[in-house]
């Protein structure tokens, strides 16, 4: 085992889930496109990071060694930070200035750097003070029940919220839909008719382009 994995849900109403990761040694391993943003605690060589990331289209490939450690707060599309929208934000990372080392700094409020049991106090303060945002419309979109409005208006909300077009949001949760499915065992084939794809060069073509592997590597993972 190269690295200790907890991942929790979350009953705040803006996260997704909370997840912390502790390397035991060094690790090469690729951050794939999940349809969240995050807020990032990195530790590294005793220096603490908070890291604001957006929305990834394309795999990340992330280096770390033993002692290293994440915890990611990823938040649920439709939310969004409120002056760093998903429009300015997909495939970039900020990072928000440490004041001490319990402490940082985002839009001009002073907050407390989260742990993995208290990440929801940090969202809650953050929903306050007004540095989060959320649009309905794309949440329920996202959800599967999208309302009743234009085309064009759904695609402005979403390119605003999230970074990209409701089409490109769907290729990557399809892709994640497909990506577990091939996790659970099934063939190539039987995944690809069950998340939507036209047949099994489809999906690899589009697994290839979003996760950066193919059908085969992730079948791989579990054996």
């Amino acid at each position: 085992m190269t690295a200790q994995r907890v991942e929790r849900p979350s009953d705040s109403p803006l996260v997704e889930r909370i997840t912390q990761v502790i390397y035991d040694a060094p690790t090469r391993e690729w951050s794939t496109p999940d349809g969240c943003w995050d807020l990032v605690v990195l530790k590294r060589a005793g220096q603490t990071t908070v890291l604001h990331t957006g929305l990834i289209s394309r795999p990340v490939l992330l280096e770390n060694g033993p002692g290293d450690s994440y915890l990611a707060i990823s938040f649920k599309p439709g939310v969004f930070a409120t002056r760093a929208p998903g429009i300015e934000m997909v495939d970039r990372g900020v990072v928000r200035p440490l004041v001490s080392a319990h402490a940082f700094t985002m839009d001009g409020e002073t907050l407390e750097v989260p742990t993995f049991e208290n990440a929801e106090g940090l969202v809650s303060r953050l929903a306050r003070r007004g540095l989060l945002t959320r649009d309905d419309l794309v949440e329920s979109a996202a959800q599967g029940t999208p309302r009743a409005i234009s085309p064009r208006s759904m695609q402005r909300h979403f390119l605003l919220a999230v970074g990209m077009t409701p089409k490109q949001f769907e290729q990557i949760k399809r892709a994640c839909h497909a990506v577990e499915l091939l996790r659970r065992g099934m063939a190539p084939a039987a995944v690809a008719l069950e998340a939507g794809y036209s047949d099994q060069p489809h999906l690899t073509r589009a697994l290839k382009a979003i996760m950066g592997q193919t059908p085969a590597a992730f079948r791989r993972e579990i054996r």
